[in-house]
């Protein structure tokens, strides 16, 4: 992946945040009933830790959420929890970050959001591979625009940036861009049309399950497989 960095070393265990909206909240650009949008958030958001959780350089998992089936779901998977209790993405990232860094002290901290149901564990792999060596790196979306993972080490302050034109941001602040990262790793959903395309990079099963159960993969042609 590019950018220069300081001298490569292995890829050291982190801890995964994963903040994850309130279902009734979640995936409002999908134009769906509330049911579907809220059945196809919860999948999305446990394809994302499945994949973090079989990473083996993922010490733990915490999803920072206020939303109590979400915290049902991610638990049995093994996830902890750190109950949510701002209003917006950047305080959610915030408290994860804190709570990672309370409860695993000298471990880096990689920011994940809750919408990557392409995203495997040797994805995870790839990225902190990649970051290593580095003062801090971060994914941009398919886009550019946007910012998927992001890695900090240990030690690192920063104000992280998720929103519209965060890579930017990001770079801004110093962090490697790394834009070589998996299409799998860089594939948000928001729309219809990012659920379309993500189909064609491979859905997780969580996803391809909400989809038979909704009915919506033969309308939306999904190749689902």
């Amino acid at each position: 992946m590019s950018e220069a960095r300081v001298p490569s070393r292995a890829a050291a265990p982190v801890v995964a945040v994963v903040p994850v909206k309130p279902l009734h909240r979640a995936k409002s650009r999908l134009l769906l009933d509330d049911d579907e949008r809220a059945d196809l958030a919860l999948a999305f958001a446990a394809d994302t830790a499945a994949a973090l959780t079989a990473s083996q350089l993922v010490a733990a998992v915490l999803v920072v959420t206020a939303d109590g089936a979400v915290e049902h779901d991610l638990r049995e998977q093994g996830a902890h929890v750190v109950a949510d209790t701002g209003v917006d993405l950047p305080g959610a990232v915030r408290l994860g970050v804190d709570a990672a860094r309370s409860a695993h002290p000298g471990l880096g901290v990689l920011v994940v959001p809750g919408d990557l149901p392409c995203l495997r564990s040797e994805d995870v792999g790839l990225v902190l591979d990649a970051a290593a060596g580095t003062r801090g790196a971060f994914v941009p979306d398919r886009d550019a625009t946007g910012t998927t993972l992001l890695v900090l080490p240990p030690g690192l302050e920063v104000d992280t940036r998720y929103g519209p034109h965060s890579a930017q941001e990001h770079l801004a602040l110093g962090l490697v861009p790394l834009v070589d990262a998996p299409p799998t790793a860089r594939h948000d959903v928001d729309t219809l049309d990012d659920l379309r395309s993500a189909a064609a990079l491979g859905l997780g099963p969580r996803t391809r399950a909400a989809l038979r159960s909704l009915d919506l993969d033969g309308d939306l042609e999904l190749a689902a497989s």
